[in-house]
């Protein structure tokens, strides 16, 4: 079947190449949740690809007024008004001549104009025209009718509630039905987009976050890997830290693309482990990033330089690269999908979420925290990433606790870094908690942080373990 490309980022491929040809589509949402910017969009990317498109408007904006919101957007096109974007006022036939006056009227404009595509904004606004539901149902049944002989792709628009969707008659004429919706969250309002019914194609259910911006609508897909998507090459590499000791520990290092958490308290040299790990692959040719949702770039440049270690080079020659995301402005639906698309477009062999922890905070639903993290724990290893994620563990000496929130499950290995006393002084260790296919060491290591990197100082005393 022949597709309508919406040419809106990432939606096509969640319908799978994009929207039947000659379907008819009904835009759903409340006032305000992106309706028609989301069709306008739609229509303008087909004026791009040389398609013409018809645009009806009923009792909603003028077309003047339309016209005037939409020059904000880098998708608007004058030059392509009246040629392959055409606007009409359908609401003022129907109210003025009738509802048969409405549909002669659509059928004079489609011969006119031979659009491949037809809007009506605001659809649900025609039902206050009738007197009552079985003319609105005769209307809607017929204009159906007519459309599908022309053979265009149709759009109606209008603000209906979710619970209309199922029992309103325009609804049971549609092939596709999209809704939009806002769900509002103490540091912003999100906007949800779903696709309830697509005939003639798959399409990813549940729903997908999308964003109104210059450019218009962006649409960050549902993470949720399943069957086919959870199939991938495992690998039996070796990636290490360049830490003789710790890789000894290790067999060899981490086995290559599985997820690894670092726990460990604060202080405790979470951060500059993980650096390390970016640094040794560095050294080998191996492209690395460095997600902070912490530290800033120049503090993590700082940290390097003070323990000896050669990072400017690196980061020069694109060997790594870090990025810093502010934990306040932290929105998980998108920056889930663009950490992905970030490892994708570099070519990253190992990356560091430093922290996950960050990602807890900014969450409300902790399931959803959880799945996410599962869904991209996935993707990374489809890729062959072999990723480290670093955890606060706020018990300072707890020798058990990794994370609060159970999120160890999705680790294959786990490296836990915390303190312990020794008369009156503190000593820090590390241990491998986890290490999946691996028979990794299971000493406590007393280690330390200085001007020359991170060194292992060996086994810690039974007398300490016991304090």
């Amino acid at each position: 079947m022949d597709k309508l490309k919406t040419g809106i980022k990432n939606l096509d491929h969640i319908l799978d190449g994009g929207i039947p040809v000659y379907s008819l589509n009904i835009v759903s949402g409340s006032p305000g949740s992106g309706k028609t910017i989301f069709v306008q969009n739609i229509i303008f990317n087909s004026a791009r690809n040389g398609l013409k498109s018809l645009y009806l408007t009923t009792i909603s904006e003028s077309q003047f007024k339309m016209v005037r919101h939409l020059q904000e957007f880098e998708f608007f096109l004058d030059d392509v008004l009246g040629d392959k974007v055409i606007y009409g006022d359908l609401g003022t036939v129907l109210r003025k001549q009738g509802t048969d006056k409405g549909l002669e009227y659509l059928s004079q404009m489609i011969k006119k104009h031979r659009p491949n595509i037809v809007v009506i904004d605001s659809f649900k606004a025609i039902r206050d025209i009738f007197p009552d539901e079985k003319t609105f149902k005769a209307f809607v049944f017929d204009l159906a009718a007519a459309l599908s002989i022309w053979e265009v792709t149709v759009f109606l628009v209008g603000e209906y509630e979710e619970q209309e969707l199922t029992r309103l008659s325009e609804f049971a004429v549609a092939d596709g039905i999209f809704h939009l919706y806002g769900q509002e969250e103490k540091r912003f309002q999100k906007r949800y987009l779903r696709i309830l019914k697509m005939r003639g194609t798959n399409f990813e259910q549940g729903e997908h976050l999308f964003q109104i911006s210059h450019a218009g609508i962006e649409v960050y897909p549902r993470m949720k890997p399943e069957g086919i998507e959870l199939q991938y090459e495992v690998r039996s590499g070796r990636k290490g830290f360049g830490i003789t000791r710790l890789d000894e520990m290790l067999c060899g290092g981490l086995i290559e693309g599985t997820i690894t958490l670092i726990s460990g308290s604060t202080g405790t040299g979470k951060t500059a482990l993980a650096l390390k790990f970016l640094l040794e692959g560095a050294e080998r040719g191996e492209k690395g990033l460095f997600l902070s949702f912490e530290e800033s770039v120049a503090q993590l440049q700082n940290t390097a330089r003070h323990l000896g270690w050669e990072i400017d080079k690196y980061l020069a020659d694109g060997r790594l690269d870090i990025k810093f995301i502010s934990p306040i402005e932290l929105d998980v639906d998108k920056h889930a999908f663009e950490i992905l698309d970030m490892v994708r477009e570099k070519k990253v062999e190992r990356l560091i979420i430093d922290s996950i922890s960050a990602f807890e905070s900014s969450v409300s639903d902790l399931q959803k925290y959880k799945d996410y993290l599962w869904a991209m724990a996935q993707q990374l290893k489809k890729q062959h990433v072999t990723p480290i994620f670093t955890v606060l563990n706020e018990n300072l000496f707890s020798p058990m606790v990794v994370t609060k929130t159970q999120i160890s499950l999705i680790a294959d290995n786990i490296i836990f870094l915390r303190y312990v006393e020794d008369g009156s002084s503190i000593k820090k260790v590390i241990g491998i908690l986890k290490a999946r296919g691996s028979d990794h060491d299971k000493a406590l290591m007393e280690y330390e942080i200085t001007k020359n990197g991170i060194n292992i100082l060996g086994k810690l005393d039974k007398a300490d373990m016991l304090r």
